[in-house]
């Protein structure tokens, strides 16, 4: 069975530890199906550069190549020498802004990043289209894996600034 977040109850609107513990378990598998399973890993064919980006406090190194036509994220793949959270997220996060514009995957990294913080608010429209990187909610309540969700944001941004 597959899981989606979109089969789960919505994330609180204040981002914070999701709200009881079966909740926080359908998140856990979530993530763990991602990790087991990630979207987009490998190499990019026609890709004309990429960046790398490391955590020097855990070693995590992920990779990153964005294939940009007409402003548009035409592709996108990662790859990665990480731990689970930072692999799903980087499965989710470009399952997510693969079609979008650069300016809306601009705005979806940022909505990311705030779910990951303690009290941020995000609205109920922003809570829905993160689809399954609604289970980062979770992250909230492990401080040190925080990086390992900014890692994959930094290395998306990253990747797309030639194109803003």
């Amino acid at each position: 069975m597959s899981l989606s977040a979109d089969s789960l109850p919505p994330v609180p609107l204040v981002a914070s530890a999701p709200p009881d513990p079966s909740v926080a378990s359908l998140y856990q598998e979530i993530i763990l199906s991602h990790y087991r399973a990630p979207k987009h890993k490998g190499a990019l064919q026609g890709a004309a550069a990429g960046v790398e980006h490391q955590n020097p406090l855990c070693g995590d190194t992920i990779s990153m190549q964005v294939l940009v036509d007409d402003g548009r994220i035409a592709d996108a793949a990662f790859g990665a020498r990480a731990c689970s959270i930072t692999q799903a997220t980087a499965s989710m996060l470009l399952s997510r802004v693969i079609g979008l514009t650069v300016a809306e995957a601009t705005q979806v990294v940022a909505q990311v990043e705030r779910l990951i913080e303690p009290g941020a608010l995000l609205s109920e429209a922003e809570a829905v289209t993160l689809g399954d990187l609604r289970a980062l909610a979770s992250v909230v309540r492990f401080p040190a894996r925080k990086a390992c969700v900014r890692l994959v944001t930094g290395a998306v941004s990253d990747a797309i600034a030639p194109a803003r």
